[in-house]
């Protein structure tokens, strides 16, 4: 008897291990899912976010949470200081190439406006916005961007 006590104590001990792995094991999958949450962000949408922020030290500092809570591998990132679109990055996902990462901030009138995007990957037109006397369209386009790394994405100038 005392030794089928050890055996099922063991065959518990096991189960817990592997329950706890494989909570390990999807906890690591979902992080490469969607965003993970944050706090203060809005969900818009299943698994995109929005913030609203007051300037651009913000808008920084929190893309930068972002990117360290989703463990984004990154290239040097532009911050377009002082610019309509501040920031624009998109990042396929190495566990499906069928959806892609998109986070872009735009200036408001009052603030900044902070999109997390986690969208098919395929041709994106999101919209047009002036630099000056500029106009520039704001696009993710497979076919032309293929980095494997969080990468900016730079507006096309309108003709």
């Amino acid at each position: 008897m005392k030794n089928l006590i050890i055996k099922g104590k063991n065959a518990l001990q096991k189960s817990k291990i592997a329950h706890c792995i494989s909570f390990v094991l999807l906890f690591n999958f979902q992080s490469f899912c969607q965003y993970v949450e944050i706090e203060d962000f809005r969900e818009v949408g299943a698994g995109n976010f929005f913030i609203h922020l007051e300037n651009e030290a913000a808008t920084k500092k929190a893309i930068q949470q972002v990117m360290k809570l989703n463990k984004f591998p990154k290239e040097e990132l532009v911050f377009n200081k002082g610019g309509n679109l501040f920031f624009a990055t998109y990042y396929v996902n190495p566990e499906d190439e069928k959806s892609t990462y998109m986070m872009f901030a735009e200036r408001v009138r009052e603030g900044y406006d902070l999109y997390l995007l986690y969208i098919e990957n395929n041709y994106h037109y999101f919209f047009d916005y002036h630099e000056g006397v500029e106009k520039f369209k704001l696009i993710y386009d497979p076919e032309k961007h293929k980095s494997k790394t969080l990468t900016s994405l730079l507006a096309d100038k309108n003709d």
